[in-house]
């Protein structure tokens, strides 16, 4: 997964920023969830010279895990369009890596 996907990475005053966005990843998590009961069968064969169907699956545990790597090295996490956050269960998964960001000396801008 590319991460550039929700964070958008720059330098401000000499800081390390980077800038979450609340859309993008409840977009990349519902994507997730509905990616977790799909396969592909061995009967997708190519039709009229189409190359067979290429899915990325990567479950939410993944897509989380990856933003935490992704927070490595930042000095300021800039959160973005919160609204997004309607799951409780989104909200807590990204409150607990922003947390663990916030332990490890990093700053946040924005409410999650």
């Amino acid at each position: 997964m590319n991460r550039r996907e929700f964070l958008l990475f720059k330098k401000v005053r000499g800081q390390r920023v980077a800038e979450l966005s609340c859309e993008r990843l409840f977009m990349r998590v519902v994507d997730s969830q509905l990616m977790r009961g799909s396969s592909v069968s061995s009967d997708d064969r190519p039709w009229v010279g189409e190359p067979p169907r290429v899915v990325d699956e990567i479950t939410t545990d993944e897509l989380f895990a990856d933003l935490e790597r992704g927070l490595r090295g930042v000095d300021v996490v800039r959160v973005v369009d919160a609204a997004w956050l309607t799951s409780a269960e989104l909200r807590k998964r990204l409150t607990s890596v922003l947390d663990g960001f916030r332990a490890g000396g990093g700053q946040t801008i924005g409410e999650a």
